[in-house]
Parts: structure tokens; sequence; C-alpha cells
């Protein structure tokens, strides 16, 4: 679930404004739904920095940080930043399995896996109804096409000056991992899909239909409860990654309704904010935080990442969660 060796969010730049707009929204809810009194579970990975902002910015007192890697579960005993953080050497399914929440929860599904995708996307949804009224769920899911496999050379259209030019027979790789990807998510696939979307760019959104799907028909088997989505985000920090946070409510869902549409931020996982900011020197951030007219001031382009956002307009949606960093010698 977690990796001891991998790379603090703060390093990150996309994964850091994405947890930012997430912190954001705790905020924007903190009040109404007194989150203060909640519990948060999590997989922290041996640096715990989700549970430290956590308690800085909301003030939550009871956190769980559960981790199966017993080697990362010990370096979380010895890196934890506040006594109020229980560490847990188990899986999520297992604790959550064994926990009866008698409080409102916020849980964040922070998955990394991409072959155990249609469990993760599952045990979401089922979940919703085995917690308290005005929990919170976040998830993160795996959005790399190439998780699906690689085909044989063999097994592919020949291409043609760039164009891949099928016999009748043979499959494009778009075609191949269409194929994959219905194999994997079983009765989660969602219609329509078409060979074109599993692409680098684009197959997140089809990853984030699939959750959508999943989630609302769960809804429908429950009477006493509703959801509100209120993040998605589709961003890359080499490995592309999508995002979803909704609010578990009662049937009346209006108040925390108008409470998340109003936000700036508010995004489904049919409608995801593309995170894509551009790497920066100071000088380049400097002059694109203070003029309109950035691009003719600096003279030059931005390259584009491979999620072929406008450098120049991610910057100007997300500049306030965009992360500074610098060294710091010992």
């Amino acid at each position: 679930m977690s990796s001891g060796s991998s790379l603090p969010y703060r390093l990150r730049q996309n994964k850091s404004v994405d947890r930012e707009l997430f912190l954001g929204l705790l905020g924007r809810l903190a009040a109404t739904l007194e989150l203060e009194n909640y519990q948060y579970v999590g997989l922290g990975g041996p640096f715990l920095e989700d549970f430290r902002l956590i308690h800085a910015r909301l003030g939550l007192k009871d956190l769980v940080c559960v981790e199966a890697e017993e080697n990362v579960y010990k370096r979380q005993l010895f890196n934890r930043p506040i006594d109020q953080i229980t560490c847990v050497n188990s899986t999520l399914e297992d604790y959550l399995d064994e926990t009866d929440f008698e409080i409102p929860v916020i849980i964040w599904f922070d998955y990394t896996d991409p072959k155990s995708i249609t469990d993760q996307i599952e045990r979401f949804a089922q979940s919703i109804s085995c917690v308290p009224v005005n929990s919170i769920f976040r998830i993160t899911l795996n959005a790399n096409p190439t998780s699906l496999g690689t085909p044989k050379p063999e097994e592919l259209a020949v291409e043609i000056n760039g164009m891949e030019r099928s016999d009748g027979q043979k499959k494009t790789i778009q075609e191949w991992r269409l194929d994959r990807f219905r194999e994997r998510l079983g009765g989660l696939f969602p219609n329509g899909l078409k060979p074109e979307e599993m692409t680098f760019k684009r197959y997140g959104l089809c990853v984030l239909r699939a959750l959508y799907l999943a989630v609302e028909n769960e809804i429908l088997k429950t009477a006493d409860r509703n959801i509100v989505w209120a993040l998605a985000t589709h961003y890359a920090d080499g490995q592309p990654m999508i995002t979803a946070t909704l609010v578990i409510c009662q049937e009346n869902v209006q108040p925390i309704k108008d409470l998340v549409e109003n936000w700036e931020y508010h995004s489904t996982p049919l409608s995801p904010l593309m995170l894509d900011m551009p790497a920066l020197s100071t000088l380049e951030r400097l002059t694109m935080e203070s003029c309109d007219d950035a691009m003719d001031r600096m003279g030059f382009e931005l390259p584009k990442s491979d999620m072929g956002e406008d450098p120049f307009d991610s910057f100007k949606k997300f500049y306030r969660f965009f992360p500074h960093f610098s060294r710091v010698e010992l």
C-alpha cells in the first residue's frame, strides 16, 4: 500500500497541490461538521506527513495510521511526530473489518497497486454503509495504462508512418489495453469506453468513471444515506494517479451539497480537476505570480508534460497551492 522508498508528498508538486486541495475542502467543511471531533484513518507512509498536517490544520486528535509492511510500520513508530497518532500494523481492509466506528470518520483509501483496482473500488464503495453518517471518504488509485500489461509485438497491428494500421485481426495498443481493462474491471467496466481513451492522459478518466458507477450503484442499495461528491483530481508525478473525495450524508444532502458546490474547486469523478503544474525556477514562479502576461514577459514557452495541459493555465488555476521547495544544509 505504501512504500518505504517513496518520496515525501512535499517533494512531488502535483501530489502536494492535490493534498492542499483536500485540506482546503476539509477546512471548508470543518465548522459545519465539527471535524475536530472526527477520527482520521489513513496510510501515512514512513513519514506521516498527512497526519501531521491533519492535526495541525484541523485539530483532530484521534488519528490512526494503518501499515501492512512491518519495516515501514517500525519507521512510523520512530518518526511519529505527535503522540495522538496510533500506528497499527495491519492491512487497511483488515483494520476496517475489525473496527466498529462510533463517531464520524475521515478515511483515506490511499492505494497504489493497479492490479488490485477492482477490489479497491469495490471496497471503497461497500464501506460507505459501514460508517456513521457525515463521514468523509477519499480514495487514491493508480491510473497508469501501462499497468494493464505489455502485449507481445506479434499481437499488435503494424505501425506505418506513425499510424497504427490493423489487418483486421491484430489490434492496436489502445484496443489491446481496452480489452485488458475490461477483463480487469469485470462488472465495473463502464459502457461506451473507446480504445483512444486508453492513453496516459485519458485512462485516469476511465478509472474515475468506473469508481463513480460503483459508488452510485452501492448507494442505490442503502435507504438511510446518500453521498455528495466533493473533489476529484487527475495528476502525474511520474505515475499518473486519480483521487476522489465524497461526504456520506443523510437522505437530505442539500446542506452539504450547497456548501461543497459553492467551493471554487468543487469537482466530481465525471469532471475532475487536472493538476499539471510546471517545473519552475524561483524567478519564473515569481514572474508568473505577479504578471498577467507572464509568457510575454518571460519571452519563451514552457514545455508541456505528458498530461498535455497548458503550463501557464495550470499554474494560474492552482498557484496558491504550489509548494515552495528549498535546500537546507544541516
